[in-house]
């Protein structure tokens, strides 16, 4: 059994312009949420932030800054990052297992319900 730690990776991606950010749409539960995830035993975290976003995305980001952690309303301690790709392109590779992922321009994202956390990650980084 694989052991899960109390701290998980997230990020604000934005596309190559900033007019869209990158979010994964939970339909079980008509929710949405950041790219990332757990870290797993003996991964450093830059790497699990990268793994989550090809599973979860199907995206390779270059450039991938640290910036924040906080405490997400469930306990965890979230790392977070910002990224920018070069290219919209996106395909989950977990057949929606854990969300579908999708752009969304400002006037998307301000209408969604999200971890008020998340919110301001993506809105303070948003240019």
């Amino acid at each position: 059994m694989r052991q899960l730690f109390k701290v998980v990776t997230k990020a604000a991606v934005f596309n190559r312009d900033m007019s869209k950010v990158l979010v994964i749409y939970m339909d079980r539960n008509n929710d949405y949420g950041l790219p990332g995830g757990h870290i797993e035993e003996g991964e450093m975290i830059e790497e699990a932030m990268r793994r989550e976003l090809l599973e979860e995305c199907g995206v390779e980001t270059e450039l991938l800054k640290k910036t924040d952690f906080f405490t997400h309303s469930n306990g965890k301690i979230v790392l977070a990052f910002v990224a920018t790709l070069k290219h919209d392109d996106i395909l989950s590779q977990q057949n929606n297992f854990e969300g579908i992922p999708k752009w969304l321009t400002r006037e998307e994202f301000e209408k969604i319900t999200i971890e008020p956390s998340y919110r301001t990650l993506v809105l303070d980084n948003w240019i």
